[in-house]
């Protein structure tokens, strides 16, 4: 049996540290994204499941390992979980928390067994594993390391770990002036959502969900947006709604994908602007009413222009579905709702989108740019998308379209050179076309691989923001491990 302790040392009282960690989303927003992704996260209660997709090491989660965890002791001051399903074959972990100065020390002992390799191979064998699969069982994955590389990994996790926690705190306290708000989310349960979600639990506030499914758990009220019809008991007592829906624009640009992307948003966005409306009239129902929309409203090619909230919109498919998405929110506007456009920039993560589509590339040093890689692409970190959509919420000076966008924007050639320094991989390649035409079309690629968007962020900033990363290197470094 190996074990394995680290100690993180914050800047905070015991008490405000202790009452993150109980509550729900402090497990999401603790995870590194190069470390895997939470999927089930309801806070910390004698009994409580919370289910994880953890990443085969060296991999940056594009291989993942399936863990499930119980929590079976709670006390004022410590928890403990053990793995119910786990690449390894014993786990318990103790969260213990000391004061010290005016400081908390977060002490995690963890005692653990893994796999034997013979058990691995069995295990491969017996679920018909892929090459690929177990191949990276055999090299990188938990259940065939040694106890001291698992002990160097689980290091490097805590240690991001406590860089995270330390940079919530912060995020919360800037917020420590709005009263708890009740938040609903449509689209929870996407990349962003899901971080949205915790941001706005670990800081106190409670969520809702609207799902298209029959609700299963407590807070969640059924919609179907293609019908016209939401449960509309979910806006009792509510603050907000943040809208995060919309069908993937990571496809082919078919005619048949084309109609999905743009009604999938519209529809939606029309049916909450018509409730939010209606119930205004009747002095009833929340006053705030967020709404995803992109920077593809812009249009792909605006070299040599910097793009405000103000600058005219594009002619192209994507400019025309924004352009749509946010004039369906029109009614909710003209009943005097607060009503907020996020345009988000790139995305990047290794949890979806562009980053983890090249990721295969990068990681075995193919990896490069689409093109001359002289377009200019406005990014954003996952960290600070989901920290921007509660900023929408909680500070009532933003209103309007806002630009979701780093403070840098960046050539493609220069993104691709920095991933490759993070992942000390080269990054010298020049993919074709043909590559990107194969999965998005010739319209897929020019609206969103070669896009030349240099965006704006001095609205955002000007309304108090705070970045989470604000540099290209440090957010690809907190992204990427």
């Amino acid at each position: 049996m190996g074990s394995f302790k680290h100690t993180t040392v914050i800047a905070r009282p015991v008490q405000e540290v202790i009452d993150w960690h109980l509550r729900p989303g402090a497990l999401t927003r603790a995870t590194p994204h190069w470390a895997g992704s939470v999927e089930l996260d309801k806070g910390v209660e004698k009994g409580m499941q919370a289910r994880l997709k953890v990443a085969v090491p060296a991999t940056k989660g594009l291989m993942t390992r399936n863990w499930t965890a119980l929590i079976i002791e709670v006390t004022d001051r410590s928890f403990t979980d053990t793995a119910l399903e786990a690449p390894v074959a014993q786990w318990q972990h103790t969260h213990d928390f000391l004061e010290t100065a005016n400081q908390t020390v977060v002490r995690d002992s963890i005692e653990f067994t893994l796999t034997p390799k013979d058990a691995v191979k069995e295990r491969a064998v017996a679920k018909n594993s892929g090459a690929l699969e177990f191949a990276g069982n055999a090299l990188t994955g938990i259940e065939a390391i040694s106890d001291k590389v698992a002990e160097r990994f689980f290091e490097k996790v805590f240690q991001a770990r406590g860089a995270r926690i330390e940079a919530d705190l912060e995020f919360q306290e800037r917020y420590a002036d709005v009263a708890p708000q009740t938040i609903v989310i449509a689209g929870v349960s996407g990349m962003v959502g899901r971080q949205v979600s915790a941001l706005l639990t670990t800081g106190g506030h409670t969520v809702r969900t609207l799902v298209r499914r029959a609700p299963q758990a407590e807070g969640e009220y059924r919609w179907d947006p293609d019908a016209g019809e939401i449960d509309e008991s979910v806006f009792e007592g509510a603050d907000a709604v943040i809208h995060l829906g919309g069908a993937s624009i990571n496809t082919r640009f078919t005619e048949k994908n084309k109609k999905k992307i743009l009604e999938s948003r519209v529809k939606s966005t029309a049916l909450l602007a018509r409730t939010l409306a209606r119930l205004a009239g009747e002095n009833k129902g929340p006053a705030t009413l967020v709404v995803a929309s992109a920077i593809g409203i812009y249009g792909a090619d605006r070299a040599g222009e910097i793009l405000s909230e103000d600058s005219t919109a594009g002619r192209d498919f994507l400019a025309e579905v924004c352009a749509r998405w946010e004039q369906a929110a029109d009614p909710a506007r003209e009943a005097g709702l607060r009503v907020v456009h996020v345009r988000t920039g790139i995305v990047l993560t290794p949890l979806g989108g562009a980053l983890r589509l090249q990721l295969p590339l990068f990681l075995t040093g193919t990896g490069g740019t689409v093109g001359k890689g002289e377009n200019i692409q406005s990014w954003i970190s996952l960290d600070d998308i989901a920290g921007i959509y509660v900023h929408s919420v909680l500070r009532e000076n933003v209103e309007g379209a806002i630009n979701a966008v780093a403070p840098e924007p960046v050539a493609n050639k220069k993104l691709a050179t920095i991933v490759g320094k993070v992942l000390k991989r080269p990054a010298v390649m020049r993919a074709p076309r043909l590559t990107s035409d194969a999965l998005l079309g010739k319209e897929g690629t020019d609206q969103l691989v070669l896009a030349d968007q240099n965006v704006s962020n001095d609205k955002l900033t000007g309304t108090g923001y705070v970045y989470f990363h604000d540099t290209l290197r440090r957010a690809l470094e907190s992204e990427l491990g």
